[in-house]
């Protein structure tokens, strides 16, 4: 059997949901996009959480062989995310967190990678595993998904809830050019209007400065602007993804196992070691969680608004201190001024917390 062959055989049987390989080149037209993203929105490294040279970054991204100098083929492999784990049902009256499904199903489709490397290698080629390329521009020039306006990848089957992850191998194998499927953007735009904080600028541009994702993970102050537009998310944000047309079609899936937020298995998870996919908030703050997820369960809490959730943040108020400590003061706030609108519903009370 052609080592291709092989290869799609033993990713499928390990649980991927779409396999393709691509050619190894330059992607030039990537590096002009976020060039005129950078341009346009004044981003820098922080904001992509990189280091202050965004564009080194990107440049190496561009281009594999910065990685594995003699790559001649692409491995891409993806992993349904949309499972029944994600069921954010009644969170908010449960004091529960939101967590962006993808994020839990990266060390799915890592370990298949890895997988994927060492049969390459053991066939006698040079295979490394990683996200190291583009990933979704490469899937949408070989065909596996389209571009949609929330810049994420629509795939035929699975809609935008694909976890990503890569092979580079100096092994020779046949580049896919699979028909991309529709998508329904051109006469929607759903995901513009929903998402909260308007880091979807236009179609098919993301600003990082604004959007959940990244905010959501970062270290440091959260603009009180943007606290109020995280809502119950913790970890990422699917808002764009919810409201699309193409997700509407998808039946949830039973979880797979490897699933979650081990940080052994995606470096992206350093800070998430023990992250339920939904979270009751009041053990982030209880348990030994990151400052970043104590912080974002404050805002959740605040956001919530209920006596509840103010008697959580009150049982904190006194022995927080730092970032966090000022944190649970703005939201003791926020809660306090909901609370007398909630009761007054006539007063004119206006929400500026």
């Amino acid at each position: 059997m052609p080592l291709k062959k092989q290869i799609i055989s033993l990713a499928t049987s390990q649980g991927a949901d779409l396999v393709g390989v691509a050619g190894v080149k330059v992607y030039a037209d990537y590096l002009e996009a976020v060039s005129t993203r950078l341009q346009e929105t004044g981003a820098t490294g922080q904001d992509y959480m990189l280091g202050n040279d965004a564009m080194a970054f990107f440049e190496t991204l561009s281009d594999v062989r910065r990685t594995l100098a003699s790559a001649k083929s692409i491995v891409l492999l993806g992993v349904c995310s949309f499972d029944r784990e994600g069921d954010y049902t009644g969170a908010s009256e449960k004091l529960q967190g939101k967590t962006a499904r993808t994020y839990a199903t990266y060390p799915v489709v890592r370990q298949i990678a890895e997988q994927v490397a060492a049969f390459i290698e053991e066939a006698g080629y040079c295979a490394v595993q990683g996200q190291h390329i583009p990933l979704k521009h490469v899937a949408h020039d070989i065909g596996l998904g389209r571009y949609g306006w929330n810049g994420l990848l629509l795939t035929e089957d699975f809609g935008s809830y694909v976890a990503l992850r890569a092979v580079a191998t100096d092994a020779v194998l046949a580049p896919d050019a699979f028909e991309a499927p529709p998508v329904p953007c051109e006469h929607c735009g759903r995901c513009l209007e929903a998402c909260p904080t308007g880091a979807l600028y236009a179609p098919y541009k993301v600003n990082p400065a604004l959007c959940l994702n990244p905010l959501t993970r970062k270290e440091g102050d959260i603009p009180k602007a943007l606290r109020k537009k995280m809502g119950l998310w913790v970890c990422g944000c699917d808002i764009c993804q919810e409201v699309c047309p193409k997700n509407r079609q998808l039946k949830a899936r039973e979880p797979d196992p490897r699933a979650g937020f081990d940080p052994a298995h995606h470096a992206s998870h350093q800070t998430l070691g023990g992250l339920a996919r939904c979270p009751e908030l009041k053990g982030l703050l209880e348990n030994d969680c990151t400052p970043v997820m104590q912080r974002n369960a404050v805002i959740a809490l605040a956001n919530i608004g209920t006596a509840q959730a103010r008697d959580i943040l009150l049982g904190y108020r006194d022995i927080a201190t730092g970032d966090l400590g000022e944190s649970i003061a703005w939201a003791i706030d926020r809660v306090a001024v909901r609370l007398e609108a909630h009761d007054k519903p006539d007063s004119g009370v206006v929400d500026e917390a």
